[in-house]
């Protein structure tokens, strides 16, 4: 028998069904969201990787094709070269034209050994180090005959995706009055203000400018220094001649 008390409030009960599973599913279920969601997001980038290595390996093979040919007609010119010189009835304007067309040909073997270098730096890099190297280095003629561009690309193979910091140093070697003489960047270019390039990439740096040679200096080459700000990180020590592509 249940006791109204008049002018008191009623008060309704209801009965639920004790869960005490629920809270635990749903926390469950949000956690496989996230972890599905973050096995996506991995996959997605591994494919994307590997299709821009696959298409870095077909440009690798195209350049290596081009390099062969390259390399037999360079082969073929040399002997053209050695006939001529030995030959008493070829004129000396032919034996010109063949040495010149020789100089050419070295040039574009030389810049196809760069790129070269720059697909094999990025698909199976040096254990050593962190991964880093000397992708491509260019000179460039400008209409004033004492200046140049120059164009310098520093990689990380796309295996490693740690920030790399450190710095390069670039100087330009040659002879003035019959004697060796070597200039760094600082001194050649307004662009540099400092001895050594500051490095800070996770992939791929680009430093360009443009430099002045000395009146009277005569280049020969380029020597190219990186080194990690890290204590056991990567020193990269590389000389180029000095071969300039005509803009």
């Amino acid at each position: 028998m249940v006791l109204k008390v008049k002018n008191s409030k009623q008060y309704r009960m209801k009965v639920v069904p004790h869960r005490p599973f629920s809270g635990v599913i749903a926390v469950v279920g949000v956690a496989f969201l996230v972890l599905a969601a973050s096995a996506g997001s991995y996959f997605a980038g591994q494919y994307q990787l590997r299709q821009n290595l696959d298409k870095k390996t077909l440009e690798y093979t195209r350049v290596l094709d081009r390099l062969t040919g390259l390399e037999s007609e360079n082969e073929s010119l040399r002997v053209r070269v050695a006939t001529a010189e030995q030959s008493l009835t070829i004129g000396e304007q032919a034996s010109e034209s063949v040495r010149a067309e020789l100089v050419q040909k070295e040039s574009q073997i030389a810049e196809l050994k760069q790129e070269i270098s720059f697909y094999r730096g990025v698909m199976a890099p040096a254990d050593d180090g962190e991964g880093v190297s000397i992708g491509r280095f260019i000179l460039s003629q400008t209409a004033d005959p004492r200046n140049y561009q120059y164009k310098l690309q520093v990689q990380q193979s796309a295996a490693r995706r740690n920030v790399v910091k450190g710095s390069a140093t670039f100087t330009v070697v040659g002879r003035e009055g019959g004697e060796p003489k070597s200039y760094p960047l600082r001194d050649l270019s307004e662009q540099v203000d400092s001895e050594s390039i500051l490095l800070r990439f996770k992939y791929f740096q680009n430093i360009e400018g443009e430099l002045r040679l000395p009146e009277g200096f005569v280049p020969e080459g380029v020597e190219l220094s990186l080194k990690s700000s890290e204590r056991k990180g990567f020193n990269i020590e590389q000389r180029y001649g000095w071969l300039v592509q005509e803009s």
